[in-house]
């Protein structure tokens, strides 16, 4: 969760847009911009280590780079002030939500922001092309000032459909009369961007682009695991809690649920006094049967019934016997 105040983060995005309309007058040979190519560091021991390399661009590329970061925030400022888009702190429940959103995180919060550092220190890298493996996992456009002082990165997700004409026999160039036979390979730059660095803070664009380029879903399973390890230690049973398991780890949206649940925390301390006391006073979703002797446990007829389960897990009901408050399902917000 993101520990910045909304109207400091939002006087901070104003500051990026500064930034980039002021370097606008500045030559471009004067500044330095980058693109550059994130690869998975195959030598490595760590899951998300990454190679950093640099494309050559000719000299007219970096200024149409600078356009298209510089166009994207200053769109999206226009949208905020004509309240066309909501601005809010980085939640993974936006994502399911019917709004648009800028959102904000300050990357000290953002889990694998650390195999980034080196992004932040202006070092110059090697060079590299598009086509050369392993493929790209993702891209970023650097600015920086002339005086090297601040610095913005603009982070796009890579797709292969990038390399025009990768998978055709022939590939041609439309001219005034004829088309000319094309030998390399044409390399698109999307119309878009996914997040951008600014001093500390990131800006989200497009969510689900940005959780994978910072590899939210590992972030995800890990959480995953805390919390249904601490399930398996409760005195809760499972008529099968392989079921269960699968569930979550088959889909990513039940990982995101997960992840929820953990930052939540009240799946800790439950036992099977809670369970019985929840099914016997709310009308829950929960299945739970009992055998012979009357014990509990609890019951999914398929894989769908994850998501019952899930907000048992988290207390979700109107009024919580586990925290004393009234919340609404499945939100953080207090229904007063």
């Amino acid at each position: 969760m993101s520990s910045a105040s909304r109207v400091d983060a939002r006087d901070h995005f104003d500051e990026l847009v500064a930034f980039l309309q002021r370097i606008e007058d500045i030559d471009t040979s004067e500044l330095g911009i980058d693109l550059l190519l994130a690869r998975l560091n195959e030598e490595s021991a760590e899951d998300y280590d990454y190679t950093f390399e640099r494309i050559s661009l000719d000299q007219e590329l970096p200024e149409d780079l600078e356009n298209l970061v510089r166009d994207k925030v200053e769109h999206k400022q226009s949208a905020l002030e004509s309240d066309n888009i909501r601005f809010s702190d980085y939640g993974i429940e936006n994502r399911d939500r019917d709004q648009t959103f800028v959102q904000y995180e300050p990357t000290e919060n953002i889990p694998q922001f650390d195999n980034f550092e080196r992004l932040l220190e202006g070092q110059r890298f090697s060079h590299t092309t598009y086509t050369e493996p392993p493929k790209p996992e993702f891209q970023a456009i650097r600015i920086r000032d002339a005086d090297n002082d601040q610095m913005a990165i603009a982070f796009l997700n890579y797709s292969r459909r990038q390399i025009m004409g990768r998978t055709s026999r022939a590939r041609m160039l439309v001219g005034s009369e004829k088309h000319r036979k094309v030998d390399d390979s044409l390399i698109s730059i999307p119309d878009r961007v996914d997040s951008i660095y600014y001093d500390g803070m990131m800006y989200i664009f497009d969510q689900s682009r940005f959780e994978k380029i910072f590899d939210y879903l590992a972030e995800y399973e890990r959480c995953a695991d805390d919390v249904i390890d601490r399930i398996e230690e409760t005195d809760i049973p499972f008529h099968d809690f392989e079921m269960f398991k699968e569930a979550v780890y088959g889909n990513n949206r039940v990982l995101r649920l997960m992840y929820k649940v953990h930052e939540r925390g009240v799946y800790e301390d439950m036992d099977l006094d809670d369970a019985a006391y929840i099914r016997d006073n709310f009308d829950t979703d929960v299945k739970f049967e009992e055998n012979g002797d009357g014990e509990m446990s609890i019951k999914m007829d398929d894989k769908r019934d994850v998501w019952a389960v899930l907000r048992f897990f988290n207390d979700d009901h109107l009024d919580s016997p586990l925290t004393n408050e009234q919340y609404i399902s499945l939100s953080k917000q207090d229904a007063g």
